[in-house]
């Protein structure tokens, strides 16, 4: 049985835990939860006391031999290659992060240096399988179209304040998806994890669509190849506590880590 400790206890946190208690208890022992809005020694969850880590060092000094970030894309910064040299395997929620070059080539060196692994989740999206496949088979061009609710792309960094319409559809972004993960960091994860998997996200192209009439996300990959072509389509509805994310992206997290501990593996 894996030891596990997770980062970030809101809203996607939540409905991870709770999952984890009830579908995996029999291949993972969760070892404690850190997340700094959080006071106190432990919580009370679905009748089971977990331990909460006063701090990071805590969480690094435990017998976890896995750490799931779901807190955030500074999660990602703050901590993942301290949690990889202290010879833990890493999960990523917040696959945004990895836009990020610089980042992404000090946790991959880190992960060679220490013998630890990287994973990263499939979140609101899904076929990373076939997405590789067309990449490695060469020449693929990837794009992403999201459609969402103006409510849960206000606020973000590259709207400047400014609120989209609620009576009209309309483009909020159209760029690459390093670009679209600076200027709306809460909503683009599905653009970084589909450039990442193909061409790279400053070679991924992304369009984000504002739709007043839009109750949940809409998220659509083309990825093409001279040979061949793939269109992933999912929608989902937004987790009521936290408009900016899909309720699946915490699913995603609890899919990953069942996979990881099968005797038999999806991809």
């Amino acid at each position: 049985m894996k030891e596990l400790a997770v980062i970030g206890y809101g809203a996607l946190g939540k409905i991870l835990v709770s999952a984890l208690l009830d579908r995996l208890r029999d291949d993972y022992r969760l070892v404690g939860i850190y997340d700094q809005v959080l006071e106190g020694d432990s919580l009370q969850i679905d009748g089971e006391t977990i331990p909460l880590f006063p701090n990071f060092d805590a969480l690094i000094d435990s017998r976890a031999d896995l750490v799931v970030e779901i807190a955030g894309v500074g999660a990602v910064k703050a901590y993942g290659e301290e949690i990889l040299r202290a010879h833990k395997d890493l999960v990523i929620s917040s696959v945004g992060s990895l836009a990020d070059e610089a980042l992404l080539a000090q946790l991959v060196e880190m992960a060679k240096a220490s013998g630890q692994k990287v994973h990263i989740t499939s979140g609101a999206l899904g076929g990373f399988d076939i997405m590789r496949t067309l990449y490695l088979m060469g020449g693929a061009t990837t794009e992403v179209q999201s459609t969402k609710a103006p409510k849960s792309l206000n606020g973000a960094p590259y709207l400047a304040g400014k609120d989209l319409p609620t009576d009209e559809k309309v483009t909020a972004f159209e760029g690459n998806a390093k670009a679209a993960i600076a200027g709306f960091p809460k909503n683009t994860n599905v653009s970084v994890a589909a450039g990442l998997v193909t061409c790279g996200a400053d070679q991924t192209r992304v369009r984000l669509v504002s739709d007043p009439e839009k109750s949940g996300n809409t998220h659509r990959v083309t990825v093409e190849n001279p040979s061949a072509k793939a269109t992933i389509e999912i929608s989902s509805k937004v987790d009521p506590k936290n408009p900016k994310s899909s309720v699946t992206a915490a699913w995603s997290v609890l899919a990953l880590l069942q996979n990881l501990a099968s005797p038999i593996q999806f991809f």
